[in-house]
């Protein structure tokens, strides 16, 4: 058997979140909308968010998409989005209190060609 980085690391961790509840996602997959300077898959967002905080309307979404996507941004080594993410008043990106309520995807890297 010739063993790689994919028999080695990959496919055990893809198995290992999958074990964990995780969802896979194809990057192939036409129906998922990925934004591409935040690898966010967009519709998934908007249907997270809104589960999380029910009363938030789609252009609250949107704006909390606008806000993230900025943190994104900052060269502080993900300070910014890391207390966005785990901001607990105002809008929520994580349901504390009730975990089962958050959404846990994942992607395999792209290959390089």
């Amino acid at each position: 058997m010739k063993f790689n980085e994919d028999s080695r690391v990959k496919i055990p961790t893809i198995l290992h979140l999958m074990r964990l509840g995780y969802n896979y996602l194809s990057l192939k997959d036409p129906a998922l909308k990925r934004d591409e300077s935040t690898n966010i898959f967009t519709d998934i967002f908007h249907t997270s968010i809104k589960q999380i905080n029910p009363a938030l309307s789609d252009t609250k979404a949107r704006q909390c998409f606008d806000e993230v996507s900025l943190c994104l941004e900052n060269e502080d080594l993900g300070k910014a989005f890391y207390e966005k993410l785990t901001n607990k008043s105002g809008t929520r990106l994580i349901d504390f209190e009730n975990f089962d309520n958050n959404t846990f995807n994942f992607e395999r890297e792209a290959r390089r060609v």
